[in-house]
């Protein structure tokens, strides 16, 4: 009976541990993002609620609270608004916004690939620094290795 115990007693404080180690590797950590296509342009969320790049500045709306969902894949908080990332479908007008955060929403969940792309867990599409026209909005895109689909985070 002792050993028994003993063995529930190391069971039990080992699931402690590791529900503190899990809740404090849920990492969220503050970053900004930009495309090889322009460097000196970062993410950032405009006053309609629209995602676009804007010139480097301190400006919070161009930073990003980003919290690990699971998969590889994570939410991006603007620091500003309290508004998050949001992604749609390739059809229709499909630019990137910012909207009210929803958990588990696969629509405002992003993976940042080892091949640089920012993938959208609800479609497989990737967000594109859009470089035509004043060169500052972001869409939705099927993924093809160029400059401005080749995303990169810096902590802010």
């Amino acid at each position: 009976m002792k050993t028994i115990r003993t063995i529930l007693i190391a069971i039990s404080t080992l699931t402690a541990m590791l529900a503190f180690a899990t809740s404090s590797n849920a990492a969220t950590t503050t970053v900004k993002l930009h495309t090889d296509a322009d460097t000196t342009r970062f993410l950032a969320e405009s006053a309609s609620g629209l995602a676009s790049m804007d010139k480097t500045s301190s400006d919070a709306s161009q930073r990003w609270r980003k919290t690990d969902t699971n998969s590889g894949y994570a939410t991006y908080r603007n620091v500003k608004t309290g508004r998050c990332l949001t992604g749609r479908g390739l059809q229709g007008f499909p630019v990137v916004t910012s909207e009210t955060c929803k958990t588990g929403a696969l629509n405002q969940q992003w993976r940042l690939n080892v091949t640089k792309d920012f993938q959208l867990r609800l479609n497989g599409a990737a967000a594109k620094h859009n470089i035509v026209g004043n060169g500052t909005g972001v869409v939705m895109a099927l993924f093809n290795a160029r400059p401005e689909m080749k995303w990169h985070t810096h902590p802010a």
